[in-house]
């Protein structure tokens, strides 16, 4: 089928770092799996083979804990840190493994971002389960040695835990604008902060960009208007429209979002 080809805004967007990113998000489902078929093991028992391509270092695993829904029974590695040899650093977020979670949880809460001051009311769910690995991402960031630049990206879940990691990483590392360039590429967000939270989170000037399949529901969730709440997307949406035939495939962090960036002329594939 035919389908229209990706449109990409100006600088500093830049496709081949967005693959990267999409292509370090896929890691961080590995690392999931990996960790399954060790049988979940603890903290101190899994081990994790990064992947060689792309060649960089990498940290060990970040763990989050149990604080956000019923499927998340104990600490799951969500996270790492990679270098590349040019001094590109990488924080990485992966997701949930399934669609339906996300349209079965309708029960919505926001909560004030409390990591830094000023920022509104956040996704309660979100900002726990950032909290629980919180430190490990600022203790492991804090470690790089001679960074040139961080991206920060996830897809999914890990879009949301992105987004919370952005104020609280800017403020409490040396990766700030004004020493250190920050880059935000996420795939599939939801929706997961306030119009306060998007509108101060904007302001920082931090390069956000939110790659979306129009046909993905999840960047649709929450809705903007929940009752009395309201939730905005922040950055700057980068669409496309492939439609794989089911709710999984059209989320799908690599036969959809990653082929997409892979293939921009004709993002859709086949169904």
């Amino acid at each position: 089928m035919v389908s229209m080809p990706m449109y990409f805004p100006p600088d500093p967007f830049n496709l081949q770092d967005a693959i990267t990113c999409s292509t370090l998000v896929n890691a961080s489902y590995d690392m999931y799996t990996q960790w399954v078929n060790q049988d979940k093991p603890n903290t101190d028992k899994f081990k994790w083979n990064p992947p060689k391509v792309p060649a960089m270092q990498y940290s060990e695993p970040i763990w989050g804990a149990e604080e956000f829904l019923w499927f998340f029974k104990h600490k799951e590695p969500f996270s790492f840190v990679s270098r590349a040899d040019d001094g590109k650093v990488y924080l990485v977020f992966r997701g949930t493994e399934s669609t339906e979670d996300w349209i079965e949880d309708a029960e919505i809460e926001q909560k004030p971002y409390d990591l830094v001051s000023g920022y509104g009311d956040v996704h309660k769910g979100f900002l726990d389960l950032y909290k629980s690995m919180g430190a490990s991402v600022i203790e492991t960031l804090n470690k790089v040695e001679q960074p040139k630049c961080l991206y920060i990206t996830g897809h999914s879940l890990g879009s949301g835990l992105s987004t919370m990691a952005v104020p609280d990483v800017i403020t409490h590392t040396d990766f700030k604008k004004e020493k250190l360039p920050v880059f935000h590429y996420n795939l599939a967000s939801p929706r997961v902060g306030s119009p306060e939270f998007a509108s101060v989170y904007n302001v920082n000037n931090i390069p956000t960009y939110r790659i979306v399949n129009t046909c993905d529901i999840v960047p649709q969730v929450p809705p903007s208007v929940l009752g009395k709440l309201l939730f905005e997307h922040v950055g700057r949406s980068v669409d496309y429209t492939a439609q794989y035939g089911s709710l999984s495939g059209n989320h799908n962090s690599v036969d959809s979002y990653h082929y997409a960036l892979t293939n921009p002329d004709k993002p859709q594939g086949k169904v």
